[in-house]
């Protein structure tokens, strides 16, 4: 997205990972989807190290290079989970405490208004 202005002016920034005003959507609709999607990724990629075509499996699901072919199984499945195109992103803005959510997968954006000022910071994880 990069940036993104909110009704009131300020500018959301999303440049960088681990932002305390950003989070992910996945609609209900797709949860069985992604849920099979990632058990037959799983079970594909232990097929593969059984059948000694770990390399080969890595190549089908990730761009190598530059993905490493050398990571343990758990960053893989890890990066998985972090790979759907199933998800909307969600922001909050710093200033006054808005949502603005994606529209599906279009990069453009809803804004919903708190009901109070104290709702600020519902995405930072606490």
């Amino acid at each position: 997205m990069g940036k993104l202005k909110c009704k009131c002016g300020h500018i959301i920034v999303d440049q960088t990972d681990n932002l305390e005003y950003k989070g992910y959507i996945l609609p209900d609709v797709f949860v069985d989807d992604v849920s099979l999607n990632l058990t037959n990724n799983i079970d594909s990629l232990l097929d593969a190290i059984n059948n000694g075509k770990r390399i080969e499996w890595i190549k089908k699901h990730f761009n190598v290079p530059p993905y490493p072919t050398d990571l343990k199984e758990s960053s893989m499945i890890h990066d998985l989970i972090n790979v759907t195109d199933k998800t909307q992103d969600i922001f909050e803005c710093e200033n006054c405490g808005r949502i603005a959510i994606e529209i599906g997968k279009t990069n453009k954006f809803k804004f919903f208004s708190p009901e109070s000022d104290d709702n600020k910071g519902i995405l930072n994880g606490n």
